[in-house]
Order: structure tokens, then C-alpha cells, then sequence
């Protein structure tokens, strides 16, 4: 708790207020105040001469409380940042072990004096209160003071002294004012001299940073950067001053001669001429284009610019800075499309959103409708042109500059070389600016008028080619169809042919059935001559009425009727009689059947085939040709039905089997087999024949080709063969060897799959 200055026992203090019985304490008032006085001054001193503070204080402290007669001091800083708590700091404590060096954290150890130990709660509380406070120990009740140390009006520290027998009454409190101003003074002062150095401290590190940023980038500039000493010519200048040149650091005298030697010839005189000027003061700037001799023998284009920032106050030029920018990249690329332009046929202006010219590229002058020297501010509707044109035209700038795309505008004016065509391309470039490119389109525009005239030409006579062809197709149609016609008669006459010379055979197969059938029809006559008595007796017995007497000389004379007619053996042989003529008639019908089949005409229609039935209905008319000298021989697998025109097969099948026939001369072999490969049914046809060579089979489906003697064949029959396979998408082909016999195969392709036919 706070308590009062004690007024001081008569007899027990001097002047001072110290007491004069303190231990360690032999001075009066006097003579302790000039000690402390001294003591202040000395370790101002020392400070001043830049002793540690902290050091020097503690000297001072160690003072007095040798003087105070107190148990234990402390001197204290109290740091109030803006925005945050405050925090206090022990600057010395005396003894060293009375307090922690930090406030935020306090411990206490054993031995520590209790008056020490209670000066922690004493800062908090004068720092808080900002005035002089005074306690007690809550066991020993002896006093602790608290003295502020303020410094324009804010309290930096505290002050603390504990453990004083007498206590602390205002005498030693005014005793101690000195000690308090010099304390807060040196506080004061050495958080100016922290902040001083923490400030010196960023600004050298920014200092630094800033120089390690900019060697970095003078170090990785692709520029060349340069201070020169024009007193001395010395160059101080980055890697890329002459690296630019293929010379590394250290390699040639980094001195303006230097770089000067290095010029072409060429741009010495401008070069200096420049340099002259700005140095003179008459031109603000060098800027310099120029050639430079690279290490490796070449020359490279080099942009240099450069001012002088110091001068002596006569206006002397003292140094120069600038920068040197590797520009042939851009000098190439310049020449290149300065190459490009000069080589364009067009003109090229800039022109304002209003219309007016701002710039020109002309090389054709003759194309110019305003004289060159009147272009740079004249207006596009100074052209001869009429003005709804004009107004279209710029209404195409004004919607280049809105859009932004590039577009088109066609116009036409008339020159002095006549109508000219023009095609202005136009191109935003700012905002209220464009670039119109003007080409001249005369030629073009007459090619296309050209064009157009060709076309209408063409149009004409495509469309009399058109009747034309139209004309020719239908008498080609018509052609086509008489040659049809005409095939299908040669078909049909070579069908007729082929039945011609078979007719005599045909006849021979149809005699033999008539021969016996007539003969058992005769036989039968005579039969039915020798029953009919007979049966006229019969019909006499079963007449009703007759007498007995007459019906028993009937009985008689028809029993010798019956034996003499034998007509036991003439009901014997009649049932075989019958049965032989109906198989000969049978015979008959087959054989003209298979002639009406093979002789009518096709309906034009396919029908779907069976073609084993096809191959067995041939075999039936052509039987007499072979069956004299040949022994057929029959191989029919099961096949799918085809789609095809029977007739023209028949005659096909017709053809090769009777050419297998006449090819064998004495007695020979015909064998047919017939089979399913894949979606194709395959007829073999071969004969032991004599055989054909090379060179006839090469001519063999050629029409009136023949081998056979004249007037024996017409020499249509493979040819027509061929063709009737071909027109069903099929093929025929053909392997023979002299003396080995020949077989021809035909393939025909199947119809939809179903059940096979068997023969």
C-alpha cells in the first residue's frame, strides 16, 4: 500500500535526509550529494565517450545504494508500442540475481531479498499511475519506492529502490532527483541511438538490396549500359557493353578509343557530328544508329543513346551516360520488309476516321489521283469520285474503326490511262486511325468480265452439246436396242443351228420309240381282228330270248374261236404291248418337251434354276450324239438354286457337250460334275477328246472361230457361250492338252441360300 513521506526523527538524519547511523555510510549530506553529483557526472562521461550504458549505470546504481542504505535497486524500462500491450524491460537489478531480465515471464529464486522481489509489482505500478509510489512488504513491512522516469511526457522507466530500514521520506526523494533525470535521460537517449542504428540498419540493407538488384540486372541486360568519364575516357560499363561484340570482360581497354576503333567507316563522320551537337548543349540527346566490327569479322547494327548528366559551371561536359541495344535483329527484318513493300504494286496510306491522309507509301506514281506533294492532308474527297461512292467509302473506314476486321471496298475511277479498278483493303492500326492498302484490279476485273463471257459462251454450247449427246443418246438406245434384238436373234439362230444339226439325231431318238410303239399297235390290230368274232359271239349269248338249242351252238363255236386265235397268248401279250407303247410314247414327249424347252425364246425375266434338272433336260436331247461314242459319266452334287435364263444355260451346257463329243473321235469319256464353292455352283465338263494347243484355246471364244471342217460349224457357239456366262456374272474357262482331253468349267454365283436341289 502507499504510504506518506515519513518526516525524518530529530537527531537520527542530516541535512540530506540520509540516515546517519546507515551502515557503509560515513559522508554528511554535503558530502554525499557530491559524491553522487560526481558519480553522475562520470558516468555521463563515460557514456558520451561510448561506454556500454548498461555498464555505467549499473556503476551508478551500485552508488546509490551504498548511499540510500536500501536492500536492493532496480532500474527499469517501460516500452508502450502503439496497438500494444505494454512491456517492461530490467535495464540493472542490484543485487544481479533480485530480478529476471524479462517482465513477462517473473520468477523468483531462493535468497533473493523480499524487498527485491516486491520492486516487480512497484514498475507496473508507477508506470501505470506515472507519479512517485511508495509500499510496504506484506511480511516485513519494509518500504519499496517507486520513482517514474519521464522524458517530455512520457514515462520511459522506473526507478526502484526496496528494503530501506527508515524508509523513504520526501528529503531523499528530492535527494534522488538528479539520479532520475540522468537515468531517464540515458534511457531516452539510448532508445534513440537503438532506433538510429535500427534505421541505419535498413536503410544499409536496402542499400545493399538495391545494389544486388541492380548488379543483377546490369549483369543480365541484353543492353549495353555505360558511364563514361570524358576527362579521362575511362568506361565503366556492364558485361553486355562489349559482350554485344563477342569480347568478354577484360579483353580489350574498356575506354572509349576503344569502342570508337570498332565503328565502320561509314558512320564515323554522322556518328560524331551527333556527339558534337549534344556535347555543344545544342541537341538534348545522342541517338545513334551504326555499324560495329564483331569479333568474328562481321558487322552488327548497334542503337546507341546517351546524355550528359555533369557539367562544370562553364557548361565543360564532365561524364556521359547511355546504353548500346543490339538492333540488327530489327535492321534485318526492317530491310526484309522494306524489300517486301518495294516489290508490292500497291499504294499504302494512313488515313484519319474523317478521310484525311496522314502518311503515304507510293513507288507508283501514275496510280496517284492527288499530286504526291499534296497527299499528307488532303482528303479522300478530293478524289474524282462521284459522291455517293465517297460516301461509301467512308462509311467502309468508319465500320473498319468500330469492328475492328479488316475488310474490303471495290470502286472504279476513270484516269488518264482510261477506267481503272480498285480494291481498297483496310485495317484498324488506332483508334480513330487505319492503313488502306490500294491495289490496282483492272486486270483482274477484265479477266473476270473475260471470264464471264467464256462462261456465257460455254453455257451456249453446253447447251448444244447437251442436245446434242441427248440426239446421240437416243439414237445410241435405239442402236442399242436393235443390237439386243439382233444378239438375241443370232442367240436364237445359233440355238436353231445347233438343233439343225442335231435333227437328224433328234429324229433317229423319236423313230425308235415310233417303230415299236407302230409295230405293237399293228400287233394289237390283228388282236383285236381275232377277238372280235369272239366278242360279237359274247354279245349274241346275252341276248335275251334266244332258243337253248341256239345258245349251245353258240358255246360250241366260240370255244373254236378261242383256240384258234390262241387268245390265251393274246390276253398274255397285250398288257405287255400297252405298257411298251405308252413308254415309247413317254420317250416321245420327253424328247419334245426338252426340244420346246431348248427352242423357245427367253421371257427376259430370270427365273431361279435348279441346275443339275437343267444339265439332265440337256442330256435328253443331245443323247444321240453321244451315246454311240461316249460314256457319260455323272457327278451331281447338292447345289443351290441360280438365278438365270434356263434357255440360254441350256444352249450353253448344249454347246460344250456336243463340241466334248465330236473333240472324241472313235470312244471316249464325257464326265459332269457339278458342286458348291462359296456363294458359286461350278459345272465341270470334260471329255477325253484329242485335246487343243495354246494357240487355239486363245482364239476360242473368238466369234466364227471354228476347228471343224467346212460348212460343219459356224463357229458362234463358245462365243455365244461366253456371253450368256458373262451377262449372268459368271465365268467360263477352259483347260485342254494336246492329246489329253479338255475340260471347260463354268462358275455361275448362287442365289439366296436355301435348301440344296439334289439330281
Amino acid at each position: 500500500m502507499s504510504l506518506p513521506a515519513q518526516d525524518p526523527t530529530p537527531g537520527s538524519r542530516d541535512r540530506s535526509g540520509l540516515p546517519r547511523d546507515t551502515p557503509g555510510v560515513t559522508e554528511d549530506g554535503a558530502g554525499a550529494r557530491e559524491r553522487l553529483l560526481h558519480v553522475l557526472l562520470s558516468v555521463q562521461s563515460d557514456i558520451i565517450r561510448g561506454a556500454h550504458a548498461p555498464s555505467a549505470l549499473e556503476r551508478l546504481l551500485s552508488q546509490l545504494l551504498a548511499l540510500t542504505g536500501s536492500e536492493a535497486v532496480l532500474l527499469a524500462e517501460h516500452v508502450h508500442p502503439a496497438g500494444a500491450p505494454p512491456t517492461y524491460h530490467r535495464v540493472v537489478a542490484l543485487p544481479a540475481d533480485a530480478l529476471p531480465s524479462s517482465w513477462d515471464t517473473p520468477t523468483s529464486r531462493e535468497g533473493t531479498p523480499c524487498a527485491a522481489r516486491e520492486l516487480r509489482a512497484l514498475v507496473e505500478t508507477v508506470c501505470a499511475t506515472g507519479g512517485v509510489t511508495q509500499t510496504l512488504t506484506p511480511g516485513a513491512r519494509r518500504p519499496v519506492l517507486g520513482l517514474p522516469l519521464e522524458v517530455e511526457g512520457s514515462v520511459v522507466g522506473v526507478l526502484g529502490l526496496a528494503g530501506r530500514p527508515d524508509g523513504y521520506d520526501a528529503d531523499l526523494i528530492e535527494f534522488l532527483r538528479p539520479v532520475v533525470h540522468t537515468c531517464g535521460g540515458i534511457l531516452w537517449e539510448c532508445r534513440n541511438e537503438q532506433r538510429r542504428q535500427r534505421a541505419e540498419q535498413e536503410v544499409r540493407q536496402q542499400q545493399q538490396q538495391s545494389a544486388e538488384r541492380l548488379r543483377l540486372v546490369l549483369e543480365n541486360m541484353q543492353d549495353g549500359v555505360w558511364d563514361l568519364d570524358l576527362l579521362t575516357g575511362e568506361v565503366f560499363a556492364n558485361p553486355r557493353w562489349m559482350g554485344m561484340l563477342g569480347y568478354g570482360e577484360g579483353e580489350i581497354p574498356s575506354t572509349a578509343e576503344t569502342w570508337m576503333a570498332l565503328r565502320h567507316p561509314d558512320d564515323v563522320v554522322p556518328g560524331d557530328k551527333i556527339r558534337r551537337e549534344h556535347l555543344e548543349g545544342r541537341i538534348p540527346l545522342v541517338e545513334i544508329e551504326q555499324r560495329m566490327r564483331h569479333r568474328d569479322g562481321r558487322w552488327i547494327w548497334v542503337l546507341t543513346r546517351a546524355k550528359v548528366v555533369a557539367r562544370e559551371a562553364n557548361g565543360r561536359p564532365l561524364r556521359m551516360v547511355g546504353t548500346n541495344v543490339d538492333i540488327t535483329p530489327h535492321k534485318l527484318g526492317a530491310r526484309r520488309l522494306q524489300d517486301l513493300v518495294d516489290v508490292l504494286p500497291d499504294l499504302v496510306f494512313r488515313l484519319s476516321a474523317d478521310g484525311t491522309y496522314l502518311d503515304h507509301y507510293d513507288k507508283n506514281l501514275d496510280e496517284l489521283a492527288i499530286p504526291r506533294q499534296s497527299i499528307i492532308g488532303s482528303n479522300i474527297r478530293q478524289l474524282p469520285l462521284a459522291p455517293p461512292v465517297l460516301d461509301k467509302m467512308l462509311a467502309h473506314v468508319a465500320k473498319v474503326i468500330r469492328d475492328g476486321k479488316v475488310d474490303t471496298f471495290e470502286y472504279m475511277m476513270v484516269l488518264s490511262q482510261g477506267p481503272q479498278y480498285y480494291e481498297l483493303r483496310t485495317m484498324k492500326t488506332a483508334p480513330e486511325e487505319v492503313i488502306a492498302i490500294v491495289r490496282n484490279i483492272t486486270e483482274r476485273k477484265l479477266t473476270e468480265f473475260r471470264l464471264l463471257q467464256q462462261e456465257e459462251e460455254l453455257r451456249r454450247h453446253r447447251d448444244s452439246l447437251e442436245e446434242l449427246v441427248r440426239i446421240r443418246s437416243e439414237k445410241l438406245l435405239r442402236a442399242t436396242l436393235d443390237l439386243e434384238e439382233q444378239q438375241a436373234q443370232l442367240v436364237q439362230s445359233e440355238k436353231m443351228a445347233s438343233l439343225g444339226q442335231m435333227a437328224a439325231g433328234v429324229a433317229h431318238e423319236i423313230n425308235n420309240p415310233v417303230s415299236y410303239v407302230m409295230s405293237n399297235l399293228g400287233t394289237l390290230d390283228q388282236y383285236v381282228s381275232g377277238l372280235t368274232p369272239l366278242l360279237e359271239g359274247v354279245r349274241e349269248l346275252t341276248r335275251l330270248g334266244a332258243p337253248e338249242e341256239f345258245r349251245a351252238e353258240q358255246l360250241e363255236h366260240m370255244r373254236e374261236l378261242w383256240q384258234r386265235e390262241d387268245v390265251d397268248y393274246v390276253l398274255g401279250d397285250m398288257p405287255q404291248l400297252i405298257e411298251e407303247s405308252l413308254g415309247g410314247t413317254r420317250r416321245i414327249k420327253e424328247i419334245v418337251q426338252s426340244l420346246r424347252s431348248f427352242a423357245r425364246e427367253d421371257t427376259g425375266e430370270p427365273q431361279l434354276v435348279n441346275v443339275n434338272e437343267e444339265l439332265a433336260s440337256t442330256l435328253k436331247i443331245v443323247w444321240n450324239e453321244l451315246k454311240y461314242k461316249c460314256e457319260v459319266k455323272r457327278d451331281f452334287g447338292p447345289l443351290p438354286l441360280v438365278s438365270c435364263h434356263p434357255t440360254q444355260i441350256s444352249q450353253v451346257f448344249t454347246n460344250l457337250l456336243v463340241n466334248a463329243a465330236q473333240a472324241i473321235e472313235t470312244k471316249g469319256e464325257i464326265r459332269i460334275r457339278t458342286r458348291q464353292e462359296g456363294g458359286e455352283v461350278v459345272v465341270e465338263i470334260a471329255d477325253s477328246g484329242k485335246g487343243m494347243t495354246p494357240e487355239t484355246i486363245s482364239k476360242l471364244f473368238t466369234p466364227f472361230f471354228t476347228t471343224k471342217p467346212r460348212g460343219q460349224g459356224t463357229g458362234l457357239g463358245l462365243s455365244v457361250s461366253y456371253g450368256i456366262i458373262a451377262r449372268h456374272q459368271g465365268r467360263i474357262d477352259v483347260q485342254s492338252e494336246p492329246g489329253k482331253g479338255s475340260t471347260f468349267t463354268i462358275r455361275l454365283p448362287a442365289s439366296a441360300p436355301e435348301a440344296p436341289a439334289e439330281s
